[in-house]
């Protein structure tokens, strides 16, 4: 009798194994796959910092661009009205014939005034132009990139899904075999 205690007390102790097995291979998978996705969570945050850092650079060329535009059209404002207020001021003092001579400096160096904006100003808009057609390439390019990456991680993930099932099934079905051969052996032994 207590022979038969003993091997129903092992046989209660094997079942227990039997079905503790399989939920560990189950934990030690799980836990590798969480560790992959945690990987790919990762990722994508990594993504939307890298989309949220083009856009703050879009704007800021944006911002730029508007700021040299507002400043160039200012000083154009402000060279028309000291232009004006000098030339009242000269034709006030001076007359009429003066007020002419002075109106005759003022094209020739409003000529000069035209010419050397566009040289200042022409080289620092064309650079914001190139700029600004780098950053919407660099845009297109990163995009395409984390497209093609997420595709991949897609691809990958269901490879990954599919082997993590198949090796699960395998290491229970391993398992379940050695037990069942070890629950024989111990029955032969009986």
């Amino acid at each position: 009798m207590a022979v038969n205690k003993k091997a129903e007390k092992e046989s209660v102790t094997v079942q227990a194994t039997t079905q503790q097995n399989p939920n560990i291979v189950d934990a030690v998978w799980d836990g590798w796959m969480n560790s992959v996705k945690t990987i790919y969570a990762y990722q994508r945050e990594i993504e939307n910092i890298t989309l949220q850092t083009l856009d703050r650079q879009k704007e800021l060329w944006t911002k730029t661009a508007e700021n040299i535009e507002k400043t160039e059209q200012e000083l154009k404002k402000f060279l028309e009205e000291a232009k004006f207020t000098y030339q009242s001021n000269v034709k006030n003092v001076g007359g009429e014939q003066a007020g002419q001579i002075v109106q005759d400096w003022l094209g020739r160096l409003d000529e000069i005034s035209s010419r050397i904006q566009q040289l200042t100003w022409t080289p620092g808009k064309a650079s914001i132009n190139v700029i600004n057609k780098s950053q919407e390439q660099l845009e297109l390019s990163v995009k395409s990139l984390i497209e093609q990456q997420q595709r991949t991680r897609e691809e990958v993930q269901n490879l990954v899904d599919n082997f993590l099932g198949q090796v699960k099934s395998t290491q229970k079905g391993l398992i379940n075999s050695l037990e069942a051969n070890k629950n024989n052996t111990i029955n032969l032994f009986k």
